[in-house]
């Protein structure tokens, strides 16, 4: 599986202390922002908060881009095939029902979201997990209700960082991903879904298969889409789920599941 995951990698290859910094507001819906990690990395990201007053702890949606979204220019992550997955929780019938802050954030190319052979996370993912803590001291966060999600290299990502850090997150939606199937078992109280196209040639199939029949024998949570008719760009078909938001939103960590 390891091997696997380099491989994948390889493929991608060829296709300041802790500190946030705020841009003006984009027409887009998100902000321009930037934020600095123990660790010396800078990494852009891109942030909604919902026009409505909160007054009340609501949830946060991570969205990690694929290798479309890869760069410095604090953009690509939030659009051409990255749009389904960022803009979907801006439409107004969902953001009325389920307002949420929406961050989006970009590592340059060749990093990784994910380190499926290493006990550690990726360097870019440890910058997260720091704004992630940064962003619940500053906002009015629901800290039951952290979702991640991604596509691609933001799948893999989904895939790594939720068996890592199993007590952070109530969900994850990790599309056309793959991962470490021994560790993701780590993640079985985490509510997942995952997406994926049967003729992915990409990021075969039997990766996110095999990540789901793992969790299924831990009796995890876990939930499982395949398209038969789709190759990589099943994040089309995913985030245009109509059932993919109330699932989201009706995930609390800690709860006891049904």
């Amino acid at each position: 599986m390891i091997n696997q995951i380099s491989k994948l990698a390889c493929t991608f290859f060829v296709l300041l202390s802790s500190l946030i910094t705020f841009a003006q507001s984009a027409d887009d819906g998100f902000s321009s922002s930037s934020f600095s990690g123990s660790n010396g990395l800078v990494m852009p990201f891109r942030f909604h908060s919902p026009s409505m007053e909160v007054r009340t702890a609501i949830p946060l949606i991570i969205y990690l881009h694929g290798a479309g979204g890869w760069g410095t220019d604090n953009v690509r992550q939030i659009s051409g095939g990255n749009t389904h997955g960022t803009r979907l929780w801006l439409k107004p019938e969902i953001a009325a029902e389920n307002p949420a802050y929406v961050m989006a954030p970009q590592i340059p190319s060749p990093q990784q979201w994910g380190a499926s052979g290493s006990e550690e996370l990726s360097p870019y993912a440890d910058v997260l997990m720091e704004l992630i803590d940064q962003m619940k001291s500053e906002f009015l966060i629901d800290e039951s209700r952290l979702y991640i999600m991604g596509q691609s290299l933001g799948g893999i990502g989904v895939w790594d960082i939720v068996a890592k850090r199993p007590d952070i997150f109530a969900a994850g939606v990790p599309v056309c991903g793959v991962g470490n199937t021994d560790r993701i078992v780590n993640a079985r109280d985490v509510a997942l879904w995952a997406f994926h196209g049967a003729m992915d040639t990409t990021v075969p199939v039997a990766g996110s298969r095999e990540m789901v029949t793992s969790l299924e024998v831990a009796k995890g949570d876990i939930r499982y889409t395949e398209y038969l008719d789709v190759g990589h760009n099943s994040w089309e078909r995913a985030f245009a789920d109509p059932e993919l938001p109330h699932w989201l939103f009706s995930n609390v960590r800690g709860q006891s599941r049904n």
